[in-house]
């Protein structure tokens, strides 16, 4: 890794850690899914490009998942609304999904992976993004009634 690419995901990581913290304070304990176990096992840390690679995924899968989310958030009846605050967070997670893309390949930062045909960042249901997000995680999740 370069110096670049260590300062970029160092970045990340932050705001990543900003994003939970944020979380665990906004939603009540007894609503939210308990910490979860992460399972890299298929992530070469030595290789950059498994790194950057996994890195993509999550970023991609994150944009998507806030927009898939987006319409079923509702307002907190204090005039501070999750959908704006998960507006804020999603533009950040666009911004670190593009910026992990041109460390790949510089100038990729959209593509069809990511880009519907009107030109808008993809959408995922929250079904959609826990099948994804499945594969990197040890805990079972059980999720019924799931939005499709």
């Amino acid at each position: 890794m370069t110096d670049l690419e260590t300062a970029v995901l160092t970045d990340i990581r932050d705001h990543e850690i900003a994003h939970r913290e944020f979380f665990r304070a906004a939603i009540p304990a007894s609503a939210r899914i308990k910490d979860l176990t992460p399972d890299f096992s298929t992530v070469n840390f030595m290789d950059k490009t498994s790194v950057l690679t996994t890195a993509k995924t999550f970023e991609d899968l994150g944009v998507a998942a806030y927009n898939g989310a987006g319409k079923l958030f509702t307002d907190t009846g204090d005039g501070l609304t999750y959908l704006t605050l998960a507006g804020k967070i999603v533009s950040v997670e666009a911004r670190h999904a593009a910026e992990i893309r041109d460390l790949i390949s510089n100038g990729t930062f959209a593509n069809s992976e990511v880009i519907d045909a009107m030109g808008m960042d993809k959408a995922l249901m929250p079904a959609q993004v826990l099948a994804a997000a499945g594969a990197f995680i040890k805990n079972q999740i059980v999720a019924t009634g799931l939005p499709q």
